[in-house]
């Protein structure tokens, strides 16, 4: 194991988002999981030779439309290029700044499904347009894909997010897949996947739907928990598998208080040294507080 990340602010960032919300896991331990989540998700062809088991998918094919929600899971990018071979019918949601990174790739899977007489777009999440043409997807009878985390929508205020239980802590999410299911009236799917030997296993959980006399409020609060409830339950036990926990920090996720003096460790073991603006300090992972030396 390469230990000279140990002292990085990655590392460092990594391991305090780790300990937050899976507190019980040893500080010991969470170089090798560091190291694991890193070759996890070093970047893979899209056209995978890992074999899928799509038994799950019958349900898209003749079911009515709905709002198919992703997690940064390590196969991400492979999902839905999976679902356009197996002809299931989606418009993709998502950030701009992530279509241009992946322009040239997303183009490749538009032309290619074109040629083959299918229909995909892509709206982007700052259209102002973009609830009229989701409406237009959802009519049309394709499914609408998008991404419940990632590391785009930095400038989101906090406190306009929905606050939720997140393994041991809270979590400010976005509201938005909540927002348009209730405004679209189209149920939640969400989606990952298993590997089992050398087979991957696609998993579509129970829809999360409105309930009849359900305020909109409520119901946007309600469906974002169970959807990370999903994910919780998808990483407790392997939390490399979720690529966010290096970049939590820059969603604008949660909220630290200073600790009071009393409530520091100067020689616990959540300190750890990394250099700032070319000089060294402690910084304390427990309570995200850095001191000069």
């Amino acid at each position: 194991m390469n230990t000279d990340n140990i002292n990085s602010w990655p590392f460092a960032l990594f391991s305090a988002h780790i300990h937050r919300y899976l507190p019980l896991l040893p500080w010991q331990e969470h170089p090798a999981l560091y190291q694991r989540w890193k070759s996890h998700h070093e970047p893979r062809p899209v056209e995978s030779v890992l074999q899928w088991d799509i038994a799950s998918l019958e349900s898209l094919r003749n079911g009515t439309p709905r709002i198919l929600v992703l997690f940064h899971l390590g196969m991400h990018a492979q999902i839905p290029q999976l679902l356009a071979e197996q002809g299931i019918q989606f418009d993709l949601l998502l950030d701009r700044k992530v279509f241009v990174r992946y322009r040239t790739l997303l183009a490749d899977l538009l032309t290619a499904k074109a040629e083959q007489g299918d229909c995909y777009r892509f709206l982007m999440s700052d259209d102002p347009q973009v609830l009229l043409k989701a409406r237009s997807t959802i009519r049309a009878g394709r499914h609408l894909l998008v991404f419940a985390d990632g590391n785009s929508g930095t400038s989101d205020l906090i406190d306009r997010k929905a606050k939720i239980d997140f393994l041991a802590a809270d979590l400010y999410v976005r509201k938005g897949i909540g927002l348009l299911s209730a405004l679209l009236r189209t149920p939640i799917l969400p989606v990952s996947h298993q590997m089992d030997g050398d087979k991957l296993h696609l998993i579509i959980a129970a829809a999360i739907g409105q309930r009849p006399d359900e305020q909109r409020e409520h119901y946007v609060q309600r469906s974002m928990q169970q959807l990370y409830d999903f994910l919780g339950a998808e990483i407790c036990a392997e939390p490399w598998r979720w690529e966010c926990w290096g970049y939590l920090h820059a969603l604008n996720c949660y909220k630290i208080m200073p600790p009071a003096r009393n409530e520091m460790d100067q020689e616990g073991e959540e300190n750890i040294r990394v250099a700032l603006a070319e000089k060294y300090g402690v910084f304390n992972r427990k309570h995200f507080c850095y001191l000069l030396e």
